[in-house]
């Protein structure tokens, strides 16, 4: 009995010793979910204020999760990174970004918004890099294959940009904006059939595409040599390409409308990848139009230049494309300036 008795009050004594880990274990694991289950909530609220340029809304969720216990969670960097991100602090939201994958590399939407960046800053092929690691990380988003897209083709990598743009196409159907590169891309390649395919589809579903259309009107005076039909398809001049800008003064031209020829061509005569036949033309357009002043002036600049083949030229028109590109992109949030 004696000896049952002992054993007994070394089993309660056992007991008692114990329970006092288990009781902080599952404090710990109790914090764990709690703050699991308040940072996908702030997530959310932080990711739907930036895509809806709510940023003051944006900021003050942020503030909830400042407390030790988020901060070593990937989603807590890649939220910092949104932030910055969306103040246009390139640098900060890298490294942010960066630190989000060392700790989750199959963050989609951190390696997403990284390829973003590097757009923004002007560098495509490190934005194409990583976006082709997004598309590993989730091969079935439309929009991921149409920003890759998008970067093979700023880049002249014109038989990828295909692939990826019809990657696109394969899960979201109907997508214009990845139609509208595709005709472009088939424009650079000479295929002015398929392009004229493409812009066709999109200009049914959506008459009022600006971009399709002042491309179709490209496309139209390239097939049929029809500069009036042509530019019926101009919606805003001040939206047109630098391409579609040479093509639409050629058609004022030969419609005998100088003026509005050499104000389209004007920018371009001037840029450093005009070439002879820009500079001829547009010196012709001023002489047509009497400015005799402004020819001698402009063929003495043109004298000056030796614009052909300079890493000027290639940098400039490098940098046009990528303004361009940067309005094409699909842009998951807004940016607060």
């Amino acid at each position: 009995m004696k000896a049952k008795i002992q054993i007994l009050l070394f089993g309660l004594t056992l007991f008692f010793s114990v329970n006092p880990v288990f009781s902080e274990t599952e404090d710990k694991e109790t914090i764990e979910i709690n703050a699991k289950i308040e940072l996908e909530k702030v997530s959310r609220n932080i990711i739907n204020a930036l895509r809806y340029g709510r940023f003051v809304l944006a900021d003050t969720e942020w503030k909830k999760i400042q407390t030790e216990v988020y901060k070593s969670y990937p989603e807590y960097d890649y939220l910092n990174g949104s932030l910055l991100y969306s103040r246009m602090e390139w640098q900060e939201a890298k490294e942010s970004l960066n630190k989000a994958l060392k700790k989750e590399p199959n963050h989609e939407a951190a390696s997403f918004l990284l390829g973003m960046i590097y757009a923004q800053e002007d560098s495509w092929s490190e934005a194409k890099n990583t976006w082709m690691e997004t598309n590993q990380i989730s091969p079935y988003n439309p929009f991921y294959h149409y920003n890759l897209g998008l970067a093979y083709f700023i880049l002249k990598d014109y038989n990828n940009a295909i692939l990826s743009l019809n990657k696109s196409l394969e899960y979201k159907t109907n997508y214009n904006e990845a139609k509208f590169i595709l005709a472009k891309t088939y424009l650079e390649l000479n295929e002015t059939e398929k392009a004229k395919t493409e812009l066709v589809t999109i200009l049914e579903q959506d008459p009022k595409h600006i971009q399709a259309s002042h491309l179709m009107g490209r496309v139209v005076y390239m097939t049929e040599k029809d500069p009036k039909k042509s530019l019926t398809y101009v919606k805003n001049q001040r939206l047109l390409g630098w391409r579609e800008k040479k093509v639409y003064a050629r058609c004022y031209f030969e419609i005998r409308k100088w003026r509005d020829a050499e104000n389209l061509l004007r920018p371009i005569a001037y840029s450093p990848f005009a070439d002879e036949y820009d500079q001829s033309f547009y010196l012709n357009l001023l002489l047509n139009l009497g400015y005799d002043e402004r020819a001698n002036d402009f063929f003495h600049f043109i004298q000056k230049q030796s614009q052909n083949e300079s890493k000027i030229a290639e940098a400039y028109r490098m940098l046009l494309s990528s303004r361009e590109g940067k309005d094409l992109l699909y842009h998951y949030f807004k940016l607060r300036y």
